[in-house]
């Protein structure tokens, strides 16, 4: 017998579980390693660096398994607050910052819409 749910409570990929999870902090961090070539001009501190990819990276990680809304908004948000750091992260760039402040109001925008957008989905669901 089927079930009759509103809501699919199996991840969209099983594969992509909890399991893979050193796999990605691995593929993170190597990327990480790979822009050390970018950052080393600007004497900037790699770790700092390190840490916004991998959080990032989790967050994507985690958007690929998630079951609930909460999960779908929250690895989101996760990912696009180091997206919004990294795009700032070269401090003396006037142009970086700008567009750091750009890409904040339009994400904080964006993710007001996509709350609107789930209070409807789960009103109507139930």
């Amino acid at each position: 017998m089927r079930n009759k749910d509103t809501v699919n409570r199996e991840p969209i990929i099983p594969t992509c579980s909890i399991s893979n999870i050193p796999l990605g902090c691995y593929c993170g961090f190597c990327l990480g390693l790979i822009f050390h070539k970018y950052l080393f001009p600007w004497s900037m501190i790699i770790r700092e660096f390190l840490l916004f990819v991998l959080t990032a990276t989790l967050g994507g990680m985690f958007l690929c398994s998630a079951n609930d809304l909460i999960t779908i908004f929250v690895a989101p948000e996760c990912f696009s607050l180091c997206s919004y750091l990294l795009s700032g992260y070269t401090k003396k760039d006037v142009r970086s910052n700008e567009a750091t402040m750009k890409y904040l109001l339009m994400g904080r925008a964006s993710s007001s819409f996509l709350v609107h957008g789930f209070s409807w989905l789960y009103g109507s669901s139930g």
